[in-house]
């Protein structure tokens, strides 16, 4: 045992320094909202939309993806076990048999025939002095732990994906709802406008004008049509295909489905929250813990090996202690010569931890990023919001009096298309402002990995 400090003094390579995230980490985020919904709520968008979680329920149990990653993880457990069986270092294996040999004469033609009983217990054990083995278990299990966050991380971009699609799908509804309530106010106008030009107080140019919005406003709901049915065909590949539910999904709303973003917390929370963080700091432990493992794979072994056997003409006197041999040895098995390779090996393990360290700082860094620009960005889109809400009330107010102007024969219908036009497109980028803020918030819950 006392060699061992002696081995690992002579060995050149310094252990690779495993990185404190927290030393220059901030303590808080440089952005954040007016309003969020109360500590310690696990999702307030799952708690507002009842069927989004339905939804995360069907991409868990059908998803394909997520199958493949559970299996890959079950693959790394059951490899990690293995690891842990081989640090142990003790082999045990039993033969048994029967040998039949004979001799001859070839001149007399006399034969004779012996036969021998043999079975025996073979045993090794070769003390983890350097830790070699309990290194190589202890990467093993890193990378257990890594393949699992690496499925949770799987899943969650699954989920974000079919929590957009959610998103688009309410978008688009709420789009084709705007262009079905301008249709209807188009569909009323005609009739009046019929009845003007017949009566001498309005023009054909002003019937081609309103023919032309009807025209448009067909167009953005065929569009938005579209955008739905896309948004429904990206729900059923995320939920595993087939006539599943969300061919036909739940009704979805499109109202102002607009739940308060959670609290950020501190950004030293992401390290526990969020799973593709967790799974590069396993990666990194892991890489730490394989350098080990190849700087003492430069060191001695020192086997242990033992032998019980018996072995007899008659198989009931096998058992006997007249039968019996045993055999005991501690051997010592070192690399003389191998070209440099395990020092090649070594270092090349060590590389691998500092490309390891380089990996985890860039995700946190990216991680804290995220934050940082989702806040902002949120921020500032829920600003724009509330401007083109007025903006969109306002156009609305606009285009009734003068709708109410032209019934009395005060404007020109031209102005009332105008309005409506207006007011049209301020409506249009309304709902695009409060699809964006829903997409923030749900994007927010995503990068301060929120539980879903």
């Amino acid at each position: 045992m006392y060699l061992a400090p002696l081995f690992l003094s002579a060995c050149a390579v310094q252990p690779p320094q495993y990185p404190n995230p927290e030393a220059d980490w901030p303590k808080r985020f440089h952005h954040g909202v007016a309003e969020v919904a109360p500590a310690n709520v696990s999702s307030p968008w799952l708690t507002a939309a009842p069927s989004l979680a339905q939804l995360f329920t069907a991409v868990r149990a059908a998803n394909p993806e997520r199958e493949a990653a559970l299996a890959r993880w079950a693959k790394a457990a059951a490899l990690a076990e293995a690891a842990q069986a081989q640090a142990g270092a003790v082999t045990i294996t039993a033969n048994a048999g029967m040998t039949r040999s004979g001799t001859g004469a070839a001149r007399t033609g006399q034969a004779s025939v012996d036969a021998t009983t043999q079975a025996g217990i073979d045993g090794q054990w070769t003390p983890d002095l350097f830790g070699r083995r309990a290194a190589a278990a202890r990467a093993a299990a890193l990378q257990a732990e890594a393949a699992h966050w690496a499925a949770a991380h799987l899943e969650r971009q699954l989920l974000w994906q079919a929590a957009q699609a959610y998103l688009d799908a309410i978008a688009a509804r709420a789009q084709q709802a705007v262009s079905e309530r301008q249709m209807a106010i188009v569909a009323q106008s005609r009739a009046l406008l019929d009845a003007r030009i017949a009566a001498g107080l309005a023009s054909e140019r002003e019937r081609a004008q309103l023919e032309t919005l009807a025209a448009q406003l067909a167009a953005q709901r065929a569009q938005a049509q579209a955008q739905y049915a896309v948004a429904v065909e990206r729900l059923v590949t995320l939920t595993g295909g087939g006539e599943g539910p969300w061919r036909d999904p739940p009704p979805l709303s499109a109202d102002d489905l607009l739940p308060p973003p959670p609290d950020p917390g501190t950004p030293i929370d992401l390290l526990r929250r969020r799973p593709d963080v967790r799974e590069v700091e396993r990666q990194l432990a892991a890489a730490v813990a394989s350098a080990l493992e190849a700087r003492a794979a430069q060191y001695p072994t020192f086997p242990l090996t033992g032998t019980l056997a018996f072995a007899a003409a008659n198989p009931a006197a096998m058992w006997q202690m007249s039968a019996a041999s045993w055999a005991l040895a501690w051997n010592l098995s070192a690399t003389l010569f191998d070209g440099g390779r395990l020092a090649a090996e070594a270092r090349a393990a060590d590389a691998a931890v500092r490309e390891a360290a380089a990996n985890y700082r860039a995700a946190l860094v990216a991680a804290l990023g995220e934050v940082e620009q989702t806040l902002a960005q949120l921020h500032a889109n829920d600003a724009r919001r509330h401007a083109l809400a007025a903006a969109a009330q306002a156009a609305e107010r606009a285009w009734q009096l003068l709708d109410a102007q032209y019934r009395a024969g005060l404007v020109d219908y031209a102005l009332v298309l105008d309005a409506q036009r207006t007011w049209l497109s301020a409506e249009a980028a309304y709902q695009t402002a409060l699809a964006t803020s829903r997409n923030d918030r749900l994007l927010l819950e995503y990068h301060l990995g929120v539980p879903w």
